[in-house]
């Protein structure tokens, strides 16, 4: 069962991501996330990322197209799980500081890091889907056609010609 969900974690990452897609930490530094405002159309949806990474910490960086640094949210909470787990099934041989320690730095890391990647997959959405938002701003072409009708006079006669206008920018 756990390979299983490592293995459709990873697939989902490949998926919805690629290894050479933008970085948030390069995005960062132009885009401030506090500045976004949702708009039709944005790559990313920045409440689907934040879900995503409650339910499996790292998941929501994964669906923003941040692969690796998905997968690291997804490490730590498992290494945090991995301590958490082996303290749980010590035995208590008379050292129960060492055991307790352990269930309680694992417990608690395993909250912290999901409470980090649910904030942290928000910020990762909006900034890469402002990122996106002006990236296909600039790279669009816009073409818009509409009809032309008008009345001209030509040796005395009115004349209307049919035609279509097209506009193009880049």
């Amino acid at each position: 069962m756990r390979k299983t969900l490592l293995i459709f974690i990873i697939l989902i990452g490949f998926l919805s991501s690629n290894l050479f897609a933008q970085h948030y930490n390069e995005n960062k530094l132009s885009y401030d996330y506090q500045q976004y405002s949702p708009q039709y159309g944005d790559s990313y949806n920045p409440v689907v990322s934040g879900v995503c990474s409650f339910v499996v910490p790292g998941l929501g960086q994964m669906v923003s197209g941040e692969l690796l640094r998905g997968l690291l949210f997804t490490g730590s909470y498992a290494g945090c799980f991995g301590l958490w787990y082996y303290g749980y099934n010590q035995h208590f041989d008379g050292n129960h500081w060492g055991v307790a320690a352990l269930m309680f730095g694992g417990a608690v890391g395993m909250i912290g890091i999901d409470l980090w990647s649910v904030v942290d997959a928000v910020k990762v959405a909006k900034v890469n889907s402002m990122y996106n938002r002006n990236n296909y701003r600039r790279s669009s072409i816009n073409i818009e056609m509409s009809p032309y009708v008008d009345q001209i006079a030509i040796n005395n006669q009115l004349s209307t010609p049919l035609g279509m206008t097209v506009r193009v920018k880049f």
